[in-house]
């Protein structure tokens, strides 16, 4: 059994799959959710100066608290600050320049904003997994391919046993996320949070608060409300499906992209960070193998016409 448990956590790999990986989270963090999904700078500034302070303070805040007063001038900078090294730390992430360091500093910026933003008293959590896997690649060898790192410091030979860990545990992580959330629904609410008038209400309610017209429209159908809810929770109990049954891993990833789809047009509700993080189920040694013999055909073939 112990054998088997290092076989399924420490593979051998090259590094391939967990270098897309991190181009993937760091380019969406820089150029999507940074811009688009998570609160400004001028967001963040105005929570600092409203009055009340900290509702539900989380531990990075109650530790920058104990050095830094909350009620200090210097927070605005923070906030600034935390931004700039987010972007700055985002693009050598990208490219794999000091990966680790810079993975490092772009996980405590990121920590930095999503605890802030959550010590107000709504806290949100799209952005969590995505962060604990930007702590994963400061652990890793993450810049062993596709880097600059690479380029200087010479491709590394042979194969690691380090590189496949991130992307198990980060399978993991969503696995427990979704079946977590379809377990407490039964836990609390039973199956009468599949009648479909559970939904309807919420779907009322946010598409009125955001103006999501597609999901007071859909709201209207109790029906469809129904067989929504039962997907909903089918989705989220089968989800662990994907760690052990590779064969369920593309219905399971496609019903997942299409359920943030409907749930961010419908009600607002953005978890695309899950989305982007589905990369690290897929094995992109293929797609690879595939590219290398299609340039090397290419260059054999301009080499006969030169000749």
């Amino acid at each position: 059994m112990i054998e088997r448990w290092n076989r399924w956590w420490f593979p051998q790999s090259d590094g391939l799959d967990l270098a897309v990986c991190r181009i993937l989270a760091a380019g969406s963090l820089l150029f999507v959710f940074l811009p688009f999904f998570m609160t400004s700078p001028s967001e963040h500034i105005a929570l600092i100066e409203r009055p009340g302070g900290f509702d539900q303070p989380q531990w990075m805040m109650r530790l920058l608290a104990a050095l830094v007063p909350a009620d200090s001038s210097a927070w605005p900078h923070l906030v600034r600050g935390a931004f700039a090294v987010a972007i700055g730390a985002g693009v050598t992430t990208l490219i794999g320049l000091r990966t680790r360091t810079s993975a490092a500093l772009l996980t405590l910026a990121t920590w930095f904003l999503v605890s802030h933003d959550g010590s107000y008293g709504e806290i949100h959590h799209p952005e969590i997994v995505l962060s604990l896997f930007l702590l994963f690649l400061t652990l890793s060898p993450s810049g062993r391919r596709l880097s600059i790192d690479a380029l200087l410091g010479g491709r590394p030979e042979g194969m690691t046993d380090r590189a496949v860990w991130p992307l198990k545990l980060t399978q993991v992580l969503l696995a427990w996320t979704y079946f977590s959330n379809a377990a407490a629904k039964l836990l609390y609410s039973g199956l009468e949070w599949m009648n479909g008038y559970t939904l309807q209400q919420s779907m009322l309610y946010s598409s009125l608060q955001w103006g999501r017209p597609l999901g007071f429209r859909l709201a209207q159908h109790h029906d469809l409300c129904v067989a929504l809810s039962i997907a909903t929770g089918a989705f989220e109990l089968l989800f662990p499906l994907a760690l052990f049954v590779p064969r369920s891993r593309t219905a399971l990833l496609l019903s997942g992209a299409l359920f943030h789809l409907v749930l961010y047009f419908t009600m607002n509700i953005g978890f695309f960070q899950n989305v982007i993080l589905y990369a690290v189920f897929a094995d992109f040694r293929g797609p690879e193998t595939r590219l290398r013999a299609l340039l090397w055909g290419e260059r054999r073939h301009d080499a006969r016409v030169e000749i």
